[in-house]
Protein backbone atom coordinates (compact mmCIF):
# COMPACT_ATOMS: atom_id res chain seq x y z
CA UNK A 1 0.00 0.00 0.00
CA UNK A 2 1.73 3.37 -1.44
CA UNK A 3 1.12 6.93 0.82
CA UNK A 4 2.47 10.14 0.54
CA UNK A 5 6.15 10.96 1.25
CA UNK A 6 6.51 14.38 1.97
CA UNK A 7 10.26 16.10 2.23
CA UNK A 8 10.46 19.83 3.68
CA UNK A 9 12.92 21.29 1.89
CA UNK A 10 14.64 24.93 1.32
CA UNK A 11 13.62 24.72 -2.62
CA UNK A 12 11.78 27.61 -3.10
CA UNK A 13 13.65 29.30 -6.13
CA UNK A 14 12.57 28.36 -9.30
CA UNK A 15 15.39 29.19 -11.76
CA UNK A 16 17.29 27.36 -9.20
CA UNK A 17 15.16 24.42 -9.04
CA UNK A 18 14.93 23.90 -12.73
CA UNK A 19 18.91 24.00 -12.98
CA UNK A 20 18.67 21.21 -9.75
CA UNK A 21 16.72 19.18 -12.54
CA UNK A 22 18.76 19.59 -15.92
CA UNK A 23 21.85 18.66 -13.70
CA UNK A 24 20.41 15.69 -12.22
CA UNK A 25 18.90 15.01 -15.36
CA UNK A 26 15.36 15.07 -15.08
CA UNK A 27 12.46 16.51 -16.69
CA UNK A 28 9.57 18.88 -15.20
CA UNK A 29 6.67 20.85 -16.19
CA UNK A 30 5.46 24.29 -14.07
CA UNK A 31 1.79 24.52 -12.96
CA UNK A 32 1.40 27.41 -11.08
CA UNK A 33 3.84 27.40 -8.61
CA UNK A 34 4.18 23.57 -8.57
CA UNK A 35 7.12 21.38 -10.69
CA UNK A 36 6.00 18.25 -11.51
CA UNK A 37 8.84 15.65 -11.88
CA UNK A 38 8.31 13.87 -15.42
CA UNK A 39 11.53 11.18 -15.44
CA UNK A 40 14.35 10.05 -13.46
CA UNK A 41 14.09 8.77 -9.48
CA UNK A 42 12.09 11.54 -8.50
CA UNK A 43 9.38 10.68 -11.38
CA UNK A 44 5.83 11.53 -10.33
CA UNK A 45 7.07 13.64 -7.52
CA UNK A 46 6.05 17.54 -7.41
CA UNK A 47 8.15 20.62 -5.75
CA UNK A 48 5.81 22.99 -3.93
CA UNK A 49 7.92 26.49 -4.73
CA UNK A 50 5.77 28.18 -2.33
CA UNK A 51 7.02 25.91 0.80
CA UNK A 52 9.64 23.94 -0.47
CA UNK A 53 7.70 20.55 -0.19
CA UNK A 54 8.95 17.96 -2.12
CA UNK A 55 5.83 15.42 -2.47
CA UNK A 56 6.22 12.17 -4.02
CA UNK A 57 4.78 8.08 -3.64
CA UNK A 58 6.29 5.91 -1.37
CA UNK A 59 5.71 2.80 -3.93
CA UNK A 60 8.01 4.97 -6.40
CA UNK A 61 10.76 7.37 -3.76
CA UNK A 62 11.16 4.69 -1.31
CA UNK A 63 11.54 5.73 2.59
CA UNK A 64 14.73 6.74 2.51
CA UNK A 65 14.59 9.90 1.28
CA UNK A 66 18.05 9.12 -1.02
CA UNK A 67 16.49 10.44 -4.15
CA UNK A 68 15.01 13.75 -2.37
CA UNK A 69 18.70 14.13 -0.99
CA UNK A 70 19.66 14.27 -4.39
CA UNK A 71 17.58 16.70 -5.53
CA UNK A 72 18.88 19.19 -2.71
CA UNK A 73 22.24 18.28 -3.10
CA UNK A 74 21.66 19.41 -6.62
CA UNK A 75 19.89 22.39 -5.64
CA UNK A 76 22.68 23.38 -3.19
CA UNK A 77 25.50 22.80 -6.48
CA UNK A 78 23.29 25.25 -8.55
CA UNK A 79 23.21 27.41 -5.51
CA UNK A 80 27.12 27.36 -5.05
CA UNK A 81 27.02 28.02 -9.25
CA UNK A 82 24.96 31.50 -8.78
CA UNK A 83 27.39 32.64 -6.16
CA UNK A 84 30.14 32.35 -7.46
CA UNK A 85 28.42 33.85 -11.10
CA UNK A 86 27.15 36.98 -8.93
CA UNK A 87 30.75 37.42 -7.98
CA UNK A 88 32.20 36.71 -11.47
CA UNK A 89 33.89 33.71 -10.55
CA UNK A 90 34.21 30.62 -13.44
CA UNK A 91 33.63 27.35 -12.23
CA UNK A 92 36.40 25.56 -14.36
CA UNK A 93 35.68 22.49 -12.87
CA UNK A 94 32.92 19.80 -10.87
CA UNK A 95 34.15 16.63 -8.97
CA UNK A 96 32.85 13.90 -6.73
CA UNK A 97 35.52 13.65 -3.77
CA UNK A 98 35.20 11.24 -0.48
CA UNK A 99 35.48 13.73 2.42
CA UNK A 100 35.08 12.27 5.89
CA UNK A 101 33.57 9.29 4.16
CA UNK A 102 30.63 11.42 2.28
CA UNK A 103 30.77 11.84 -1.18
CA UNK A 104 30.79 15.43 -1.76
CA UNK A 105 30.36 17.56 -4.89
CA UNK A 106 33.45 19.87 -5.23
CA UNK A 107 33.65 22.79 -7.64
CA UNK A 108 36.53 24.70 -8.54
CA UNK A 109 37.48 27.89 -9.85
CA UNK A 110 40.13 29.91 -11.30
CA UNK A 111 41.36 32.76 -9.13
CA UNK A 112 42.76 35.67 -11.09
Amino acid sequence: MSFRVTKQTQITDERLAIEALKIAGMTYTKQGNTLHITSGPLNRATINLSNGEVTGDSDFHGHSGEAFGKLRQQYGEAQGRETALKQGVTISDRQIERISGQDCVVLYCRQG
